[in-house]
């Protein structure tokens, strides 16, 4: 069975290609755009992955994966961002969470999105994504 995978993007177009992407390989995906529509749906549903962008008004998407794994405990994610950022892949790395530069080629997120749901932790050094 597919992966099923969930993305919270408030970049409409950001999330609807990841989303096109994903789905394209196979994968069962949806998404929502705000931190508030995350939460309610990954307090009623599961998903295999959470792809959530780094920044979401007051939250960002470390806070939804936070939220997620405090109520699916295996639930695994990737963290996306506009450009790098040592911070943040820190924080990430501590959370065993994935850093992906939201502009990756279609090639990058599958690899990074398959590493994840494989290995269920990030690469140190991620791809390479400029």
């Amino acid at each position: 069975m597919a992966a099923r995978i969930f993305v919270v993007s408030g970049d409409e177009s950001h999330r609807s290609r990841l989303i096109d992407v994903l789905s394209g390989a196979g994968y069962r995906t949806s998404g929502v755009a705000t931190f508030a529509e995350a939460k309610q749906i990954l307090g009623s549903s599961s998903a295999d992955l959470v792809i959530a962008e780094e920044r979401l008004g007051a939250f960002n998407g470390l806070h939804v994966i936070v939220l997620g794994r405090a109520v699916h405990p295996d639930m695994k994610a990737i963290v996306m961002t506009a450009q790098r950022d040592p911070a943040l892949e820190t924080d990430a790395r501590r959370l065993n969470v994935d850093c992906v530069v939201e502009s990756a080629d279609a090639e990058e997120w599958l690899e990074s999105v398959s590493r994840t749901l494989d290995a269920g932790m990030p690469c140190v050094a991620g791809p390479t994504i400029h």
